[in-house]
């Protein structure tokens, strides 16, 4: 079967999909086309101006703005290069990019008001229990009131009614602080209610609020998990500890990179990028907090604290901090310990004097939601020696027990979120989530998320499919397409190489085969191959430390991916070591509840503050046999073997 050239690739931002066009045709019809469901009230004829995309790369082949588009869009749009889909015209002179050799590449970034589509975001998790003990408490008092005899201050006469003493000439303990703005509006608050008043402390030692009567029960904080890809906020009532609502929306930054590393090359040497990335995620959790606010019935001034935590890039630009010295040797962030900061400063939009906890960070490319994950998980308890790995663009990798915690970061890639596979998306309505393949006739089944038409592949069906085209020997333990079945009816024969389709053009809404390439295969082998190469080698330091031959007794899944692959399959293609399933448990957003529970308890921060000091970190690729161990880690185990051999005993590849 054969297929023509490609007229160009096309990538869509936030939602990893990649798109191969094949002819002339504009963005509102290739998204159309695509299944991408966007917002439109014209039907793509230039009247409504609502399909505003973003054009990152690839101007070139683009036709000129139209007039419409001058009279729809600001001028600062246009400097920002937004394009009406409808009128963004890709291939406008076929004939000339035909006979490039290179393939031109297209990168459109689709803001949030223009996507409907229905992304699936991980926002639970196992959660073992915490003591309810949060830094925010409520106090209600009946305070005594003054007389010419005793004409104590009002400050004075709270204090002492909170310390429980008695007022005797100056002998007042002054052992709590005062917001300014709590004291400005104290005299009349007090006397609102006839000296009944609730104040809110932080800490048992600062007053950051006072309201008339009795409102004990209304106090919230929230916690966020800000992560490379999506964004998770969770309302918490921190007088009985539970969720009231919850929100999550994919990261805005992805439009000015899709990891770390391309954000921090984004920000490097500007100050106005910097900025503008902040201001991105700062958007997006004030827009959480508004919905989740709505949705429980409170006003965002009800909200007395927020938790925090995300990689040490999210944190850094959260903050407005510039990341580039995290992405230069030796690797420092700029703060490492947790941070206690006023929300009127940070920006955030809730009760101007609540606090912002912010948990620390454990290296460069190890940080607080690492730290969420160990506060957990309890990992720092476990009697087994436990690895725990964070799945995402960046995996985190923990190895540890109640003896001894070593943990890295593994440079993974964003394939498992669909980033550089031709077929692959994030998980949405529509994307192929688990596959089977018949290892007799190479018939493919296959299911997708919300039973949908498929659209793509998110990263736990590309799992299943590499596994199971390895079970069907489709593919080598090399990661090459076994030449003694490349004749199959499945196979399409590119220029150059070949693609295997998991579902035909008949089976999708946009009528092209969703495929499979050598090059999806190398890409999630370099992503499987990071992480049990990280693994090993933590593992080999964590020996060195011990003087022990230490094996590994359970595996934590942490994270979205993680939640959602077939354990089996993962650990079939060598991404994670080979031990019982029982043993494989999928935590769910773990980061998020680390979160959720230093919300809570406040001494689990001390815990977090504590544990900094006992952590071994290993910066995995520096270490001596680094190059030797991702090697290995890239190929498939032996179909007959148990473990993972070393280079030299990959030899002959299986037949069929």
């Amino acid at each position: 079967m054969e297929i023509k050239k490609p007229l160009a690739i096309v990538d869509f931002e936030p939602i990893s999909r990649r798109v191969l066009i094949q002819e002339k045709q504009n963005f509102y019809q290739i998204l159309i086309n695509s299944g991408i469901r966007i917002t439109s009230l014209c039907g793509g004829q230039g009247k409504c101006g609502k399909c505003k995309i973003i054009i990152q790369q690839g101007f070139t082949i683009l036709n000129p703005s139209t007039s419409i588009e001058k009279a729809l869009l600001t001028q600062k749009e246009i400097n920002q290069n937004y394009r009406l889909a409808c009128q963004c015209i890709i291939g406008d002179n076929p004939p000339k990019l035909v006979e490039e050799s290179i393939i031109p590449q297209v990168k459109i970034f689709l803001p949030e008001e223009l996507l409907i589509e229905n992304f699936k975001i991980l926002t639970s998790g196992v959660n073992k229990g915490v003591n309810l003990k949060p830094s925010i408490i409520k106090k209600y008092l009946n305070v005594r009131k003054p007389n010419l005899t005793e004409p104590v201050a009002d400050l004075e006469r709270i204090i002492a009614s909170l310390s429980g003493s008695i007022i005797k000439d100056d002998d007042i303990p002054f052992t709590f602080e005062i917001e300014y703005d709590a004291l400005k509006k104290l005299p009349n608050i007090l006397r609102e209610q006839d000296h009944k008043i609730t104040l809110t402390l932080w800490n048992d030692s600062k007053i950051i609020d006072c309201e008339a009567g009795d409102k004990t029960q209304e106090s919230f904080g929230i916690a966020f998990d800000i992560g490379t890809t999506t964004i998770v906020g969770y309302l918490i009532n921190l007088i009985n500890g539970k969720i009231y609502a919850l929100d999550s929306a994919l990261n805005p930054q992805t439009a000015f990179g899709e990891d770390v590393v391309s954000r921090i090359t984004y920000v490097k040497n500007s100050e106005e990028s910097l900025l503008h990335l902040r201001d991105l995620v700062l958007d997006t959790l004030n827009k959480i907090i508004e919905s989740t606010c709505k949705s429980a019935g409170i006003t965002p001034k009800q909200i007395y604290e927020t938790v925090i935590v995300g990689n040490s890039v999210m944190h850094h630009l959260f903050l407005g901090i510039d990341p580039s010295y995290i992405g230069l040797s030796p690797y420092v962030p700029s703060v490492q310990k947790g941070l206690n900061l006023p929300a009127k400063e940070v920006g955030l939009q809730i009760f101007p004097n609540a606090n912002i906890y912010m948990l620390p960070l454990i290296a460069g490319y190890v940080g607080a939601d690492t730290m969420g994950v160990i506060i957990s998980s309890e990992i720092d308890k476990e009697s087994e020696l436990t690895l725990a790995i964070d799945v995402g663009t960046n995996g985190e990798i923990i190895i540890g027990n109640k003896e001894i915690i070593a943990t890295g970061s593994c440079a993974a890639g964003s394939a498992l979120e669909g980033a550089h596979i031709t077929h692959g998306m994030r998980a949405a309505s529509g994307a192929i989530d688990t596959v089977h393949i018949n290892p007799k006739n190479f018939d493919v089944s296959y299911t997708t998320i919300n039973n949908k038409e498929p659209l793509g592949i998110c990263g736990s069906g590309l799992i299943d499919i590499i596994a199971e085209m390895l079970r069907s020997k489709i593919i080598t333990r090399s990661g090459g397409f076994n030449k003694q079945v490349i004749s199959h009816e499945r196979f399409i024969n590119l220029e150059k190489s070949f693609e295997f389709i998991i579902a035909s053009k008949e089976e999708t809404s946009f009528h092209r085969n969703i495929t499979i390439s050598q090059n999806d295969i190398r890409e999630l082998q370099m992503a499987k191959g990071a992480f049990f190469c990280g693994t090993r080698l933590i593992l080999q330091k964590l020996n060195e430390l011990q003087k022990n031959d230490l094996k590994i007794g359970q595996i934590f899944l942490a994270g979205a991916f993680g939640n959602y692959i077939n354990k089996n399959n993962a650990k079939f293609i060598g991404m994670i070591p080979d031990i019982s399933e029982e043993k494989i448990l999928q935590i769910g957003n773990a980061a998020g509840i680390g979160a959720q529970n230093c919300l809570l308890n406040r001494d689990l921060r001390d815990k977090a503050h504590q544990l900094l000091k006992s952590i071994n970190y290993v910066e995995i690729a520096v270490q001596q046999n680094f190059q030797k161990e991702y090697a290995e880690s890239m190929y498939f185990p032996h179909l007959k073997l148990n473990y993972f051999p070393s280079l030299k005993e990959y030899n002959e590849i299986p037949k069929r």
